[in-house]
């Protein structure tokens, strides 16, 4: 009976943590209206790593390619600014929230698998 409550508490805990959950693939309550926001569609955690790691990739080939990579009419910036703010962008869209949740989702269901 003590596991059944254990496990019942363990699941209201995480349920909460969902809930709070903000990000991109959190909930749209976590929206700042007063802000200004570009959102994207992802299908899943690895469909938004996968194209983290494209535009990391991208940074990568840029800096290391001979090749002038600028767009003819932004001709004034220069290779090491489009990489920065590309980087910002990864920074930005870095799902630190749904880490965090698996983080806190762990650690609770190895507690509940250690008390059994």
């Amino acid at each position: 009976m003590k596991s059944k409550n254990q496990r019942l508490k363990t699941m209201e805990e995480i349920q909460q943590l969902r809930s709070n959950l903000s990000g991109l693939l959190g909930n749209k309550k976590s929206i700042d209206p007063k802000g200004n926001y570009v959102s994207f569609k992802v299908r899943d955690n690895n469909h938004l790593m996968t194209q983290i790691i494209s535009l990391l990739e991208v940074c990568v080939f840029a800096l290391d390619g001979e090749g002038m990579m600028l767009f003819p009419a932004n001709q004034n910036a220069s290779k090491e600014d489009s990489v920065i703010q590309v980087l910002e962008l990864v920074l930005s869209i870095l799902p630190d929230s749904q880490m965090y949740f698996m983080d806190k989702l762990d650690e609770k269901l190895s507690k509940l698998e250690n008390k059994q």
